[in-house]
C-alpha cells in the first residue's frame, strides 16, 4: 500500500470469521459523510470468507488496509494492533458486526474538534438483530460525564455502571497512547479503558449520531464459562483469567496510580479503595473467590448468594455488555 497523508480518523476493525456481517460494517464506515479516514481491518487469521470480503473492498477503496495476522492472537492484542498501525489524530474501534449512521464520524469529530476536554465521544446506541430490524437496548445507556474534575470523573465511572458502548466511540490518539489499552489477562478490560480514558478527559455523546449495536448469538458475550471468555480475550490466557472482577479492580488500583500529572496518585488510590470496599464489590470478590476453588461449591452457594446480592445497594441495575469481537 502506497504511504499517503495521515488522515484525520482512524477506525480499527479487528475480526475473527467475520463473513457474516462484515460487508455491512465496512460499507457504513466508508458511507460516512466525514471521509477523512483509514480503516484498518486486523484479522486474527479468519477461515472463513473474511479475507476475500475486505481485500475486494481494499481493492475499491484505498482507505482500506487489510492486515491478517498468521494465528489468532486473541482479541485484545488484535484491538491493540489496530491502534497500534492507526495513523489518525482520533481512533474509533470497530466491531465487524456493528453499523454506524452515516453522520457518526462527523458528529464526534465536531465534538472533539471543539471542546479539547473530551476524551471520547459517543452518539446514541440502538439495537438490531441479525436482519437490521431495531431491538430494544440491551442492558442501560452509560451516562455522559462532564465533570471538570478528574477525580470525579474517575468516581463516576467506576460507580456509573452502564453498557460499555463508548468503547466504540470516537477517542483522542495521544490520549490512548498513554493508555493501558485492552488487557489480554481478561475479559472486560474494555471497561477499565474507558475508566482510564475519563481520567484524562469527558466523555460526550451527540443523540444524532447512532452506533447500531448487532445482537446474534455468536457475540463473546454469549460465552457463559469464564475459562472460554479468557482464551478469546487473550488466546492462550490462563486459569487466573477467569476471576475477571478480581482482575478488573487490580488493574483500576494500576490506572488510579498511572497519571500523577493530571490528578496526585493519592487522590484516586482513596477513591479506588473506596469503590472496592462496598459491599457489593466485596460480595462480587467472595463470590469470584468460592467459584474459582470450587465451581461446585459456587452453584450450592448461588441461590443464597442471589439474594444477598439483590438486597444490597447498586444491584438493581444490570452490568454493561464488555467487547464482543476479535
Amino acid at each position: 500500500m502506497t504511504e499517503t497523508a495521515a488522515p484525520m480518523v482512524s477506525i480499527c476493525m479487528p475480526v475473527h470469521n467475520g463473513e457474516n456481517f462484515i460487508a455491512d460494517a465496512i460499507a457504513s464506515i466508508l458511507g460516512q459523510t466525514f471521509s477523512d479516514l483509514e480503516l484498518i481491518v486486523t484479522d486474527n487469521a479468519s477461515t472463513d470468507r473474511t479475507q476475500g470480503i475486505v481485500r475486494d473492498f481494499a481493492g475499491r477503496d484505498a482507505r482500506v488496509r487489510y492486515v491478517r495476522n498468521e494465528k489468532n492472537i486473541g482479541a485484545a492484542a488484535n484491538y491493540n494492533l489496530g491502534f497500534d498501525l492507526s495513523r489518525g489524530r482520533y481512533v474509533k474501534w470497530a466491531a465487524h458486526d456493528d453499523t454506524l449512521s452515516a453522520n457518526f464520524l462527523e458528529r464526534t469529530v465536531a465534538i472533539l474538534d471543539a471542546d479539547p476536554s473530551v476524551s471520547i465521544a459517543f452518539g446514541r446506541t440502538q439495537c438490531i438483530d441479525g436482519e437490521g430490524a431495531e431491538l430494544p437496548m440491551q442492558g442501560y445507556p452509560m451516562p455522559e460525564i462532564r465533570d471538570d474534575a478528574a477525580k470525579r470523573r474517575f468516581a463516576r465511572a467506576l460507580r456509573g455502571g452502564g453498557s460499555c458502548f463508548p468503547i466504540f466511540g470516537l477517542f483522542r490518539s495521544e490520549q490512548l497512547s498513554r493508555s493501558s489499552l485492552h488487557r489480554k489477562s481478561y475479559y472486560g478490560s474494555d471497561r477499565a479503558l474507558i475508566v482510564e480514558m475519563l481520567v484524562l478527559g469527558k466523555l460526550r455523546f451527540d443523540e444524532e449520531a447512532i452506533f447500531f449495536n448487532r445482537i446474534h448469538p455468536k457475540q463473546s458475550v454469549s460465552l457463559k464459562d469464564r475459562c472460554e471468555r479468557g482464551r478469546w480475550q487473550g488466546s492462550s490466557a490462563g486459569r487466573f483469567s477467569s476471576l475477571e472482577r478480581t482482575n478488573f479492580l487490580l488493574h483500576v488500583w494500576e490506572i488510579a496510580g498511572r497519571h500523577p500529572d493530571v490528578v496526585p496518585k493519592p487522590a484516586l488510590r482513596r477513591e479506588a479503595l473506596a469503590f472496592v470496599l462496598r459491599p457489593i464489590e466485596l460480595a462480587r470478590l467472595l463470590i469470584e473467590g468460592v467459584q474459582f476453588v470450587s465451581p461446585a461449591a459456587a452453584a450450592q452457594i448461588r441461590p443464597i448468594a442471589k439474594l444477598v446480592w439483590n438486597s444490597l445497594p447498586g444491584s438493581g441495575r444490570p452490568r454493561g455488555a464488555p467487547t464482543r469481537q476479535s
